[in-house]
């Protein structure tokens, strides 16, 4: 029976809703904030689910009727990449129900000069805006009419809308605090279709929805994603062992959690592979040292990625790395700690800055402290090994 049951553990992928683990509250609001036109920020470190979550809401507003504009802006080099965007996916997940108000999709963006076409064969719209020049440094006057043509195209429909942007903090670092003016001015405008923004730069997006000082300051519901409690992440691992028959080794469970540091995408990553593990050893327990065999490969299969960053930095970023992952993030500027690791302490704040805008390292702010963790616990066990 093992031998057919499809690996319960996934990673490398969006999970689905049943793989999301004590989320509920998140979800339940981002998808409140979809169909009832709301405001919501979800902040979180990478590999916290942002994603996950967003996708499995949409997918459960759009099956209450809602039309939901779900976009990357990491997938894009520039903000007129986001711009086309909007458009294309506006006149794709709007272009039926637009066709029966006889409406033309061009006319809802006619500042952006929009050329849109469609492909019958692939059910796809394509196209560009001749209103976007090359070589522009700032198209936030173009998003603005973007979100603005989305919101008149939702008015005619008449349905649900609402536009999520994950990597959020991307618009805003190539924009400036002068495109937080102008984005929130739109999202304050149009109150007939909701906005749903999510990014892992935690400080960054932190500082812009709670500083005074900044537009978004306290604008819509916030999200920050902690660390899934034990005991629930505990029994989900435990539970998708159990089903297939596998007996379960609760310091091995335990050793999942401390080997991943709790970060979602990679707990699912270490069990998966301790999964294919058992079902190619004919194993019967997961057992501690099957965990650290899991992990061993994991390690490996990653080397060369973790060797090339590891590469690409200098001696003393390698050496401050090195402190972060010996000292457990705790302490680093510390004069005992920068004397033991030869750097002064300027070098160390530099170069911790460095690690971080490089997302290799980020913090954590804890009640009692400050640590310094790396983004991917895992090469931290590569950098031991």
């Amino acid at each position: 029976m093992v031998e057919f049951m499809r690996n319960p553990f996934q990673y490398g992928a969006e999970l689905k809703p049943s793989q999301i683990v004590n989320r509920k509250q998140e979800l339940r609001d981002v998808q409140r904030a979809i169909v009832g036109h709301g405001r919501l920020f979800l902040l979180g470190p990478r590999r916290f689910g942002k994603t996950a979550i967003l996708r499995a809401a949409a997918a459960t507003a759009e099956r209450e009727g809602a039309i939901v504009i779900r976009l990357d802006a990491e997938a894009y080099p520039g903000v007129d990449g986001l711009v086309r965007a909007v458009v294309t996916e506006s006149a794709d997940k709007l272009k039926s129900d637009v066709a029966k108000t006889g409406e033309s999709i061009l006319r809802f963006f006619s500042r952006l000069r929009p050329s849109i076409s469609y492909d019958p064969s692939d059910n796809r719209w394509s196209g560009g805006l001749d209103a976007i020049k090359k070589g522009e440094a700032d198209h936030t006057e173009s998003l603005v009419e973007a979100i603005d043509g989305l919101a008149r195209l939702a008015a005619a429909v008449k349905k649900p809308t609402a536009l999520v942007i994950d990597e959020f903090q991307k618009v805003i670092q190539l924009g400036g605090q002068s495109t937080e003016a102008q984005l929130r001015a739109a999202v304050q405008r149009h109150t007939d279709i909701g906005f749903i923004f999510a990014g892992s730069k935690t400080t960054l997006l932190n500082d812009m929805t709670m500083n005074p000082a900044r537009p978004f300051y306290r604008m819509g519901i916030r999200h920050f994603l902690a660390p899934i409690p034990r005991e629930e992440f505990a029994a989900f691992i435990s539970r998708g062992f159990e089903k297939a028959g596998y007996r379960v080794d609760a310091t091995a469970v335990e050793g999942i959690l401390d080997r991943s540091e709790d970060v979602p995408y990679n707990v699912q990553a270490l069990s998966s592979v301790a999964w294919e593990l058992l079902g190619d050893e004919g194993g019967e327990e997961l057992t501690p040292k099957l965990v650290e065999r899991a992990l061993k490969l994991l390690v490996e299969r990653d080397g060369p990625f973790y060797l090339t960053v590891w590469n690409g930095l200098t001696t003393i970023q390698q050496r401050v790395l090195s402190a972060a992952v010996m000292e457990k993030g705790v302490g680093l500027a510390s004069a005992a700690v920068t004397q033991r690791y030869g750097v002064s302490a300027s070098t160390m704040s530099k170069a911790l800055k460095f690690l971080e805008n490089r997302e290799i390292l980020r913090r954590e702010e804890r009640k009692d402290a400050m640590r310094w963790r790396l983004e991917d616990p895992f090469f931290a066990a590569w950098l031991g090994r």
